[in-house]
């Protein structure tokens, strides 16, 4: 049997727009880092949604997590930096979403350099919502 010539060329195409496609469905994090054990506050805890200007790859996303380090209440920071994308997990009982972006935002200390930098990081949207909709004022 003989395949028409044709047929190699439609099936790359088509195997690249599948591959192509469902890259939208499938994230797979860039960074993860766990602050406290996952059973700690499993009842009561949230995720937060934020898009972070500034997180575009892993040095980056790594950078933002250490924004989070001893901050009471945070679980877990996941990042997907391809999306600008990071996802907190906090025990709502010690943090809300504001504290989590004021520690987000804050200037970041290089220790290498000793050096301070300013507007590293700035959180465009919360949950889907648009920062300026957010209210500011929580624990």
């Amino acid at each position: 049997m003989r395949v028409s010539p044709w047929w190699i060329p439609a099936a790359v195409l088509l195997a690249a727009l599948l591959g192509i496609g469902s890259a939208s469905l499938v994230a797979v994090p860039s960074y993860t880092r766990d602050f406290q054990p996952a059973a700690a506050g499993a009842a009561g805890q949230r995720t937060t949604v934020l898009l972070v200007e500034g997180l575009r790859c892993v040095d980056t996303a790594e950078r933002a997590a250490v924004q989070l380090e001893g901050v009471p209440g945070i679980i877990r920071f996941e990042a997907f930096a391809s999306r600008n994308r990071a996802e907190v997990t906090y025990d709502p009982t010690w943090i809300g979403p504001a504290a989590i972006i004021r520690a987000v935002e804050s200037p970041v200390y290089d220790e290498a350099t000793g050096e301070v930098a300013f507007g590293i990081y700035r959180v465009v949207e919360v949950d889907g919502i648009p920062r300026s909709q957010v209210p500011m004022i929580d624990k």
